[in-house]
């Protein structure tokens, strides 16, 4: 089985929940079944490795398209359709192969079966605040991408549901698989957690981007009012603050009680997680949310917004909050804080995170390449 997939994610993030979904499961397919051989096709500079295993080949597109057609305001508008045309004459028509897109391309010559992953209905959520003409532009693409896709998998219940609203498409069609979540996070032994970052006071956790969805400016405002922020800081990690941020923080008088950590890799992030008095994961919309599963699997409390995904995601373990209801997750600081991390909510949460593995991620991908 020759499966082709564009690489186009890998040319857009030096990290994030998309990219480590192939990272995690092409290797294990290829394990799976040794006559499953994976081609990335790349037409640019790569933010970050792509998966290594024997049966996965990288392929360039040659000459890059983007280099070619100068200048680039001038060109931008044709650029998806020279890349297409550049594609099909490197690949031909695909017949017998299935066509995987990492981030919603669809080839229109493909004579092969195509797949989707749908990740999460960002764009559809919020046109008013992403409008600009290529957000336009990609959600006309995403959507001819399912509508026209042989097999669409979605990340969660909830993202099936939202692309049965905004595009109708054909349930016969639609394969929920969850992601899974790297086992190097685990709960860690009391005497393990000297090894950790030294860190001055008790702190609750943010991890991540920090765009409009993703809710931080809320959580920032929320945090400056609570009682418990002389004593139990606000670690974030994620890029470095913006110039709006740090006057944000100066304007709130947090700047000394929220400290930014960067280039924490998943080890260093478990120790976080091991030590925190709380995650805090106050997302207006997700798609699925793998550091939900990441700090339960720690046996760190959570603090969550109630959105549909982290609900279906990780049920009843997160003590949650109503958006945008500052009290309601001044309460949530309160509890997260009183509960402490033996609370029942942590403890079934060890035992819900059980549920999810990348292993069962690639295994049910590869049943969705078997059925077409």
């Amino acid at each position: 089985m020759n499966i082709v997939m564009d690489a186009i994610i890998y040319q857009m993030q030096a990290y994030g929940g998309i990219s480590r979904l192939y990272n995690e499961i092409l290797p294990r397919m290829c394990d799976m079944d040794n006559s499953l051989h994976v081609t990335l096709l790349t037409d640019g500079k790569c933010l970050q490795p792509l998966p290594k295993h024997r049966n996965i080949h990288r392929k360039f597109i040659i000459p890059p398209v983007h280099f070619l057609l100068r200048p680039g305001r001038l060109w931008n508008r044709i650029l998806p359709q020279a890349r297409s045309l550049m594609w099909k004459a490197w690949q031909g028509n695909g017949q017998g192969q299935i066509w995987h897109s990492t981030y919603y391309t669809y080839h229109t010559s493909w004579k092969g079966k195509q797949v989707i992953t749908v990740h999460d209905m960002i764009h559809e959520h919020f046109p008013n605040l992403l409008c600009r003409n290529i957000d336009i532009q990609f959600r006309k693409e995403k959507r001819h991408a399912i509508q026209n896709a042989d097999a669409i998998i979605c990340v969660s219940q909830t993202t099936c549901r939202d692309i049965q609203h905004f595009y109708n498409v054909n349930p016969e069609h639609v394969y929920v698989i969850y992601h899974g979540y790297n086992p190097i996070f685990v709960k860690k032994p009391l005497d393990m957690l000297h090894q950790a970052m030294p860190l001055q006071k008790p702190f609750l956790l943010y991890v991540g981007e920090r765009g409009y969805y993703k809710n931080f400016d809320h959580l920032i405002q929320v945090y400056q009012r609570w009682a418990g922020r002389k004593d139990i800081n606000l670690i974030v990690i994620g890029k470095a603050w913006s110039v709006d941020e740090k006057c944000r923080l100066a304007k709130l008088k947090i700047q000394d009680e929220v400290h930014l950590l960067n280039n924490v890799d998943d080890e260093g992030l478990c120790y976080l997680y091991n030590q925190a008095i709380a995650f805090v994961y106050p997302s207006l919309y997700e798609g699925f949310g793998i550091p939900l599963l990441e700090a339960i699997a720690c046996g760190c409390p959570v603090i969550a917004s109630r959105i549909p995904s982290s609900v279906e995601i990780a049920d009843d373990c997160p003590i949650y909050f109503e958006l945008n209801q500052d009290d309601s997750l001044l309460v949530a600081f309160d509890t997260a804080l009183n509960e402490g991390r033996n609370s029942h909510r942590v403890r079934m949460g060890l035992e819900h995170v059980k549920r999810y593995s990348w292993h069962k991620t690639a295994r049910q991908t590869r049943n969705v390449y078997d059925m077409l």
